[in-house]
């Protein structure tokens, strides 16, 4: 299997299953997406594609180039609604209790990823933000429509779509944005904390309403 990863904050964990009814995943809850690929805050996406032999060619060298390229996703890492991404090629199966390992006579495109926020946006941001890059990965799968315009590509996501066997997210009530920014402020109370023995009360509120203004953003 060769694959392709974009991590963002590694917040959640997901488990795909094969439990996706016959035809598209249809959405049954507010996210835009089935119950099963909601944990709070945190949504999962699981897709497969059935991808022509020339992918095969194709897509192990656009991995290596997104791997050692330092900037070839950055708009997506940017974006701090994705917890991360990842994109596979799968080309058999491996062995199951009785069943032998099978190879897949066409290949498969795996792609995985955890976000925030509504699946339409989801993507959307995927549509006008890497609409290059989503020819790239998806180009060699049958059934492509490209990026653009957002609806076709859209439907093809949901009819690619499988629900969730099992997904768990570690902090459920928080965002991706929410999680780093108490990362960062994680510290600057653990100091202002250890500091604060030393202080007058003067001194203290003084020092607590500079916190307040330089870190508003992260509160």
């Amino acid at each position: 299997m060769t694959d392709c990863s974009v991590v963002g904050t590694g917040v959640s964990s997901q488990f795909p299953g094969a439990s996706r009814s016959r035809g598209a995943l249809r959405a049954s809850s507010a996210s835009g997406t089935s119950e099963q690929n909601v944990d709070g805050e945190a949504i999962a996406i699981t897709v497969f594609s059935a991808m022509r032999r020339w992918g095969l060619l194709e897509l192990p060298i656009f991995f290596l180039f997104v791997r050692r390229g330092r900037d070839s996703l950055r708009i997506l890492k940017e974006l701090s609604f994705i917890h991360a991404a990842r994109w596979s090629v799968i080309r058999r199966l491996p062995a199951n209790g009785d069943y032998p390992e099978r190879r897949l006579r066409f290949p498969r495109l795996y792609f995985e990823s955890n976000f925030n926020g509504g699946w339409e946006e989801y993507i959307d941001a995927f549509s006008y933000t890497l609409t290059l890059g989503m020819w790239a990965f998806w180009g060699s799968s049958y059934g492509f429509p490209s990026a653009l315009p957002p609806s076709p590509f859209k439907a093809y996501i949901r009819r690619n779509e499988y629900e969730a066997g099992h997904y768990y997210s570690a902090y459920p009530d928080a965002t991706a944005t929410t999680v780093l920014a108490a990362l960062r402020v994680s510290p600057k109370v653990a100091a202002l904390r250890a500091a604060a023995n030393a202080m007058s009360p003067e001194q203290f509120a003084q020092a607590w309403s500079d916190f307040l203004r330089d870190e508003q953003r992260s509160l």
